[in-house]
């Protein structure tokens, strides 16, 4: 049956002090007591008329206006408001709470609620009749003390137990029955009151108002007398049948009552002085967490604490601020300041000298004499015990000693503070003479003792390691910047020092351990560590006193995923505030009657380790509510949600009754893509919002202890898909894209027969067409071959027919020149020269002319064999030289002559031939000059002339040429140079200015 239930926030606020013991020069809180009523919003209502604990740690309470769960932080009213319940007013929890078992029915005996793993479920169920008929007479019920339904209080009355059993009284005799109502004892017996009958298991008591008290068991009737007196007329009952809790008040005094082999006894819970007055009608007593639960017709809910911790200090109106004590006997302390402590007051004092700066409340020692050692005045004082502590011994050092200790030797070292004009140093005291042990870079705040010849030192930077018998320090690699506190050397030698905001650290095999701080890293700031005989660290810091295990520190420096649980303490526990002292030697006191003593801003804490109430976790996680979509569903091992759901939210219970900090909840849910566990925080709630269809799995955890385990709550969420969701859908879908390409294949199959016809047709189409083009290329081939059989016909002719007589009448001309006639005649002898020239230049243009024809013909880039190209240029340069020489102009021929190429030799003959010729055309008076470079296979060849130059548009017009050769009415020999240079592959450059020359690069493959 669904139900809805609403939270009152547990308010934490200021707690009623109350003090059970007054004393001279204490101020100690024994409880603290808070009120919760309706008033505030914390309960429905505030008549608590019953109180118990079930088997899960839930407190349950009734009310007028509903039934009230507390988890130790929160209320959950179930009312009509809340469930479907139409009736609110609630009395009595009866039931086996072993047996998970508890039920209430409402004030219309029409609505029975059951109570089961800490969540209630309405029943709609007429309740019994409350009337049992035995031996002709009519027994009414008896609901426990105070009862809400017995009035007359000498009728017959029947008492049912938890276990099943029913006492049945009257004014004659009591009679013991089991369930079937079969006898199990009876005893005659007259009495004045049935609210004065209690039981114990089958044990029933009467107590008389005396204090006296008569026994009822299956052995017989026996009687006795309370441990303490009671006042006529003022005390009072209290008995849960369903706890099987009696409790008697006296004035404001409360006892629990508890029975061994026929003998009651009383044994003191506290003294309340709001008790008499609050109209108590409901009480329980939580023994695990020391809680107490008082439930007032009126007043609501009085929940009173028992802290395990006690705070001393002089004056209980002001705040005291304490740092350095030393153990002054077995189970008292003095401070720096000559006040002596104990667990309950100060109990005396010593007159020492008043103290200036706060260093001299830093530290304080005891020796082997007794003497107490004090800083004071940039020095130490020694109080000595054979003159009752009057008399003192001075050491002056001119420098304010920081901290003060007593080795196994009853040596007594110092450390000296940093100053403008001091380093930090270190003394040491034996017999009365003060000797430097050490110069340090740093203010060296503790000193402890590993061996007898080695000290251990820590500073504001660091820690080092002091031997007695060098005198030398060493530094411990990794803490330079670590300022240290306190060090702690352990039973088996291993060294703990606490740190200011780096936490503590462990230091063993030279290897430097750190551990992870708890969530709020209230543990970076650690004053000291104290170690009980039980394997536990206690570590004061500014945020409370933290309590952890030294076998999961050590188990953590193994492996570095073990979790640590570190247990809080703070003001609820007993403290007047939470900012412990560090910074002093000591820093706390381990007393020999096993008290533990530690400094804080307003007084001193004392405690028993050993009889400290730890209030850890619970065992068990409970999801109290899970709301889909603002909908609240019955919570289950498995849920299903539904396929489109926006937001689903878990609600966790977790009774538990200690400081939330000490909660460490976490949540995991997987195939989600994050795979590390989430804190759950004060809301206790985690949500998801919409997920895919699929099985996941939620985790949530909590660290129930000191052994650092988890208490696991596994919750399987099923997200159901939807038709297209489902594998068979994707099967489906799968054949449906399989049939759907089997059909474009067949289309594309049918497409590509007809684009195969349709191809067909168009290739023979055009096949028929290219055999007529074949056939006329074929002619056309024909015409060029006859053509270029005729251009070489004709080549060949011009070779024979003109070569030949340009060559007789070159010869010729020669033979001429050389007659003394010629020579004679000055005048014709230039004309002859003239004439040889030309006709040498003729026969060099036919002879260019053939090998620029056989060049086209043969399409050779390289020559076969290797030839030099300065010997070529010579060879241009002969035939030009008359010509230059007429011109004035001087030809230079700048190649390496043991440059060998293999250029085609005919294309750069004709090329170097035009280049030289276009110098000579456009040079007078001036200069050619021909170079030459190499670089990887490329030959670049340079002819530089201080011509007239030419223009730009020319220069563009054969760079344009060289890339789209077309051709315009220019010079001819630049247009065969370019057209060479592209048959083999060359380049050319062109730099030229108007009136100072032309530069013109070749660049060819020489190689």
């Amino acid at each position: 049956m669904s139900k809805t239930t609403v939270s009152f926030s547990f308010h934490y606020c200021c707690c009623f002090l109350l003090f059970l013991i007054s004393f001279k020069g204490i101020c100690q809180v024994n409880y603290m007591a808070r009120w919760y009523t309706a008033d505030n919003n914390e309960l429905p209502q505030s008549s608590v008329k019953a109180i118990i604990q079930d088997k899960y740690n839930f407190i349950w309470m009734t009310t007028e206006n509903g039934l009230v769960r507390y988890d130790g932080n929160d209320f959950l009213a179930f009312n009509a408001s809340t469930t479907n319940l139409k009736y609110n007013r609630f009395t009595d929890i009866f039931g086996n709470i072993q047996k998970d078992s508890l039920s209430s029915f409402n004030e219309s005996k029409k609505e029975l609620v059951l109570i089961k793993k800490g969540k209630i479920q309405v029943i709609k169920k007429e309740a019994p009749v409350y009337k049992i008929i035995r031996n002709h007479k009519r027994f009414f019920f008896h609901d426990g003390l105070p009862s809400n339904f017995t009035i007359d209080s000498y009728e017959p009355y029947y008492i049912k137990l938890s276990n099943g059993n029913i006492f049945f009284i009257d004014t004659e005799k009591i009679e013991l029955c089991d369930t079937k109502l079969k006898s199990i004892y009876k005893h005659a017996y007259k009495y004045n009151s049935v609210f004065n009958f209690f039981a114990f298991k089958n044990t029933l008591f009467y107590l008389n108002d005396n204090g006296g008290y008569d026994c009822f068991s299956k052995e017989g009737k026996t009687s006795g007398k309370l441990n303490l007196s009671l006042p006529k007329g003022k005390r009072k009952l209290y008995w849960n049948i369903t706890t099987g809790q009696i409790f008697l008040s006296v004035k404001n005094k409360l006892y629990s009552l508890s029975a061994n082999k026929g003998r009651l006894s009383a044994e003191p819970i506290v003294e309340f002085k709001e008790f008499a007055k609050s109209n108590i009608i409901s009480i329980y007593y939580d023994r695990k967490n020391l809680k107490l639960y008082l439930g007032s017709s009126t007043n609501g809910l009085c929940i009173i604490s028992f802290p395990s911790f006690k705070t001393v200090k002089k004056d209980p109106e002001k705040n005291e601020v304490y740092y350095g004590a030393a153990a002054f006997n077995d189970s008292t302390i003095i401070t720096a300041g000559g006040l002596i402590l104990n667990n309950k007051k100060v109990v005396d004092s010593i007159p020492f000298m008043k103290s200036v700066f706060l260093d001299e409340r830093l530290s304080i020692l005891k020796d082997i004499e007794n003497n107490i050692w004090v800083s004071r005045d940039f020095g130490v004082y020694c109080y000595l015990k054979k003159s009752g502590y009057k008399k003192y011994k001075i050491y002056s050092f001119g420098q304010n000693p920081k901290t003060l200790f007593k080795d196994a030797n009853n040596t007594i070292w110092v450390s000296l503070g940093e100053d403008e004009f001091h380093k930090p140093k270190l003394y040491s005291i034996k017999n009365g003479v003060t000797s430097l042990a050490a110069i340090s870079n740093s203010n060296i705040n503790y000193i402890t003792e590993y061996d007898d010849n080695t000290l251990y030192l820590g500073t504001d930077k660091g820690l080092f390691r002091y031997l007695k018998n060098t005198g030398k320090l060493y530094f411990i690699k990794n803490t330079e910047k670590i300022n240290i506190r306190s060090i702690y050397v352990d039973s088996e030698k291993k060294i703990w020092f606490t740190t200011y905001e780096r936490g503590f650290f462990l230091y063993e095999n030279n290897l430097l351990h750190s551990f992870p701080p708890d969530e709020d890293q209230y543990l970076n700031s650690s004053h000291c560590i104290i170690e009980d005989k039980k394997g536990f660290f206690w570590i004061p810091t500014n945020k409370g006193l933290f309590q952890v295990s030294r076998k999961i520190l050590l188990n953590y420096t193994k492996n570095k995923t073990t979790s640590i649980y570190y247990h809080q303490y703070n003001k609820q526990d007993g403290f007047l505030t939470n900012e412990f002292n560090g910074g002093c030697q000591p820093s706390g006191n381990f007393l020999k009657n096993n008290d533990i003593a530690l400094p804080s801003m307003n007084g001193f804490v004392f405690f028993n380790p050993y009889n400290v109430s730890t209030i850890l976790p619970g065992k068990e996680l409970f999801i109290d509510k899970v709301i889909l979509d603002q909908k609240s569903i019955v919570p289950k091992d498995t849920i299903v949600l539904k396929n489109n759901f926006q937001r689903v939210s878990f609600l966790l219970a977790y009774p538990y009754y200690g400081n939330p900090e000490n909660l460490t909840i976490e949540a995991k849910m997987d195939k989600i893509g994050i795979d590390r566990w989430e804190r759950i925080k004060d809301e206790k709630s985690i949500s998801f919002t919409t997920l895919p269809p699929g099985e996941y799995n939620l985790t949530i955890r909590s660290l129930s202890g000191f052994d650092a385990n988890y208490v696991y709550k596994k919750v399987v969420l099923i997200v159901p898909a939807k038709f297209y969701q489902t594998v068979w859908f994707a099967i489906f879908c799968g054949i449906l894209v399989i049939l759907f390409i089997i059909f474009i294949w067949y289309v594309r199959l049918h497409y590509i027969k007809l684009k195969r016809k349709k191809l067909e047709y168009i290739i023979a189409k055009k096949t028929k067409k290219l055999a007529t083009t074949v056939q006329k290329l074929e002619i056309v081939e024909n015409d060029l071959k006859q053509e270029i059989k005729q251009h070489e016909t004709l080549v060949k002719s011009m070779s024979h027919d003109i070569k030949s007589p340009l060559k007789f009448l070159s010869a010729s001309i020669n033979h001429l020149f050389i007659n003394e006639t010629i020579q004679d005649n000055t005048k014709l002898k230039q004309k002859v020269e003239t004439i040889q020239a030309s006709t040498q230049q003729l026969y060099e243009f036919v002879e260019n002319l053939i090998k620029y024809s056989s060049i086209f013909i043969e399409g050779k880039n390289l020559e076969d064999k290797s030839y030099f190209l300065y010997d070529l240029i010579e060879e241009k340069i002969q035939i030009f030289e008359k010509i230059a020489e007429a011109e004035n102009i001087r030809i230079i021929n700048n190649i390496n002559p043991n440059l060998d190429i293999r250029t085609n030799n005919k294309a750069l003959s004709i090329i170097i031939h035009n280049l030289i010729d276009n110098a000579i055309k456009n040079t007078k008076n001036g200069k050619i000059e021909l170079l030459c470079t190499t670089q990887e296979n490329i030959l670049t060849l340079k002819i530089i002339d201080n011509g007239k130059g030419m223009s730009q548009e020319l220069i563009d017009y054969y760079l344009d040429f060289y890339k789209k050769p077309i051709v315009k009415n220019y010079h001819l020999g630049l247009h065969m140079i370019i057209e060479l240079l592209i048959v083999i592959n060359g380049n050319i450059n062109i730099t030229s200015a108007i009136n100072e020359g032309t530069t013109i690069e070749i660049m060819v493959v020489y190689t």
